[in-house]
């Protein structure tokens, strides 16, 4: 048979398919003249059929049998993907019960997305998709065609044999059809590729470092000491302003010092301009920006870097653990209590256990830092502690403001006056409220008509700009009603505030001081966040208002007042982790004030003020918190006393999906009588899809896992037949 012959070399290839009965290593044959280029982690071109889609090499070991095979066209022009990281993506695959397609797509280098094309001289290349950013090149000329063609290619060679096609056709006085008709002739390539540019133009002025105090000197005697006896992982719990930061870079240097790498994960994109100039001051140059906000060309660069070794550190967000460093040494998570590490989409995985298993997998250590750290961190790492901060200043006094004894309005009487004091004198502010818009919802005050999504079954939250109604999950846009469309009265009011409405109620109380907000909705445009980070920065009054977002990990000047508006609100949630998180947004959010020693106070406006993750957080008692949290997880078997796997079931029929989730919840009752299930339980109808949900705990994640596929692959031709989808969360940060 054509393309086909009897094996004497062979791979193994995962097609970047998203075909689910493909999702698995394929057998080729590698025809010789390939033998010495085809590895593991190698992009390859394979025949499909009559098509030729993009591989990548996962082994290079026997054939699983002894037929015939299907030969490689050819390997692709680009970086092969290192070994550890095809063996992690494997892991993530398995781990994660994610296709094994999608988790190499973590891995895959900067423009490896591109289109499949064959060169001229027959070799593979990826060209990348039309959009901002790229631009067209001609590369690899032949010599051949008319005289006319023979010249351009003449051009093109001498100038190295790659040229962007605007610049060929001015050195050349030709015309972009022309090349595409030389192109189509196959006497050059002719390719979209992104243009190479830094993400960072500036070069970091550089800082000398502060004399480390005793507690972040034992600190880095301690990872030291760890790197030099091969721990795995340990845990650095510092309150806020104690200088982590600086226990990390020392831990860098003394990484660098064995010959080896680093890599800085933050929690947020946001976060790393400001970290990257601190690194860059600290350590040079060698410093590369690593994650999904940047372009193809922007990350082909620091590609570059990272693999010539000009790069020996790598900061980013979640997908920098699989930058394509070699010789990982330390993999800093910092504030590890951040549920962003977990993607919410396909692959689901939590760059945390990433991040630890990479490290195993390279003999590297790998340390957590948090002023509150998970109760699975506290429980299972080995941990150093900063007590204090790292000048000596004291962390700011926190008064509770119990609300029901306030006006209505968004802003305490406490408050305000603090604010307008604080603006009196110059200073700062920072307020959290985890809210966006400018009201929580649209309420008929005369009937109790809401305003809801037809398509999700939540309230519609109030925007300003023009005023309008707008869901937070599927983006459906309306008016607010003149009159309420239930009762037909006109007393359709705003209730519940947002930080829209915030804005406009700082705006009565601090008339003259500068507000500056940070949401998803004000920083949507790119380094937007840096300009508002900066203004708030510059000297004199000013309040920052936001959601979460305020709260992570900033290092702003004169912030004497910090508020934390509707502190309890994130204990409505029906979740384990519900106390956790409220606790670490107060701790957090009052880390911000008094960081350099300025007098400060931190209100915390609560409707249950006795609420023990409110009266905790108020006193900083972040280790009383993780005691009586661990005490309360063993008593219920969460983590980290035990794995939790969520199934999501939904579809267009509410009768399917919730006799497929019993179904789903009886079966696995019955599978193994050690796993608890939870469930289903109905959740609210997102983008016009029922849902349900089923939660399974067992001790180990893998069994729980195993036993949930297992059940969903022996219905795969019923979901089909009902149209009901079903996603697995492996270790779910919602639940």
């Amino acid at each position: 048979m054509p393309g086909r012959h009897r094996v004497v070399n062979s791979a193994q290839v995962v097609l970047l398919l998203a075909t689910r009965a493909l999702d698995r290593a394929l057998d080729y044959a590698v025809p010789p003249p390939l033998a010495d280029r085809v590895q593991c982690g190698s992009l390859v071109a394979c025949p499909l059929g009559r098509r030729t889609v993009l591989g990548v090499v996962v082994g290079r070991e026997p054939p699983s049998w002894d037929g015939t095979l299907a030969k490689l066209a050819g390997v692709v022009d680009v970086q092969p993907v290192p070994d550890a990281l095809v063996e992690l993506a494997a892991w993530i695959a398995r781990y994660y019960a994610a296709p094994l397609a999608a988790c190499l797509r973590l891995v895959l280098p900067p423009g490896a997305e591109g289109t499949l094309r064959r060169r001229p001289d027959g070799g593979w290349r990826l060209a990348a998709p039309s959009g901002p950013g790229v631009q067209l090149v001609a590369s690899d000329p032949i010599d051949g065609g008319t005289a006319r063609q023979r010249a351009i290619a003449a051009v093109l060679a001498h100038a190295g044999g790659t040229l962007t096609a605007i610049e060929l056709c001015a050195r050349a006085a030709t015309t972009l059809p022309t090349l595409r008709r030389m192109a189509a002739a196959e006497l050059i390539a002719l390719d979209r590729r992104e243009r190479a540019q830094s993400p960072q133009k500036d070069h970091a002025e550089p800082i000398v470092g502060p004399t480390l105090n005793a507690q972040q000197a034992a600190a880095v005697a301690e990872i030291s000491a760890a790197l030099g006896r091969g721990q795995e992982a340990l845990l650095v719990h510092g309150v806020t302003g104690s200088g982590k930061t600086e226990v990390y870079i020392h831990a860098i240097e003394a990484v660098r010092a064995l010959g080896r790498g680093a890599i800085v994960l933050a929690p947020e994109i946001a976060l790393t301009p400001q970290l990257l100039e601190r690194l860059r001051g600290r350590l040079g140059e060698g410093v590369a920006l690593w994650h999904s906000g940047l372009s193809d060309g922007e990350r082909a660069v620091e590609d570059r870097r990272i693999r010539a070794g000009e790069a020996d550190v790598v900061l980013g967000a979640r997908s920098a653990v699989f930058a394509p460093l070699a010789n990982v040494g330390l993999i800093v998570v910092d504030e590890e209590h951040e549920g962003s590490y977990k993607q919410d989409a396909s692959p689901r995985y939590d760059a945390r256990q990433v991040a630890y298993r990479r490290g195993r997998l390279e003999d590297a250590l790998v340390v957590y830092g948090s002023a509150t750290p998970r109760p699975e961190s506290w429980w299972a790492l080995p941990h150093v502690t900063l007590s204090d901060r790292a000048d000596g200043a004291p962390l700011p006094h926190v008064e509770i403001v119990d609300m029901r004894t306030q006006p209505p309005g968004p802003i305490s009487r406490p408050l305000a006056r603090a604010l307008q004091e604080a603006a009196a004198r110059g200073e700062k502010a920072i307020l959290l409220l985890n809210r966006r818009g400018l009201a929580r919802m649209g309420l008929c005050q005369a009937c109790g008509w809401i305003a809801r999504c037809p398509a999700c079954d939540v309230p519609l939250v109030v925007h300003d700009r023009p005023e309008h109604l707008v869901c937070h999950h599927c983006g459906h846009d309306a008016p607010v009603p003149v009159l309420c469309p239930s009762c037909r009265g006109a007393e359709v009011a705003r209730q519940g505030s947002g930080t829209q409405g915030l804005e406009e109620a700082l705006a009565v109380v601090v008339p003259d001081v500068p507000l500056i907000r940070l949401d998803g909705d004000a920083i949507a445009r790119r380094g937007e966040l840096g300009s508002r980070l900066a203004r708030f920065a510059r000297p004199g009054a000013a309040v920052l208002l936001g959601t979460q977002m305020v709260a992570k990990g900033h290092d702003l000047p004169a912030v004497t007042v910090a508020g934390v508006l509707d502190a309890d609100g994130a204990l409505q949630r029906p979740d384990f982790r519900a106390e956790e998180r409220a606790f670490a947004l107060i701790v957090q959010l009052a880390g911000r004030a008094g960081r350099r020693g300025e007098p400060s106070t931190v209100f915390v406006q609560a409707w249950e003020p006795d609420g023990r993750a409110v009266r905790l957080g108020a006193r900083h008692a972040v280790q009383e918190f993780l005691a009586g949290e661990i005490h309360r997880r063993q008593d219920r078997q969460f983590p980290p006393f035990g794995h939790l796997v969520r199934i999501v079931a939904d579809g267009v029929s509410a009768t399917s999906v919730a006799n497929l989730a019993r179904e789903l919840a009886d079966a696995l009752r019955e599978a193994d009588p050690d796993m608890t299930v939870l469930g289903p339980a109905m959740l609210h109808r997102l983008r016009g899809r029922f849902r349900r949900s089923v939660l399974v705990r067992a001790e180990r994640a893998t069994d729980a896992t195993a036993a949930v596929v297992a059940q969903i692959e022996a219905r795969q031709a019923g979901l089909r037949a009902m149209e009901v989808r079903v996603v697995i969360d492996v270790d779910p940060q919602d639940t």
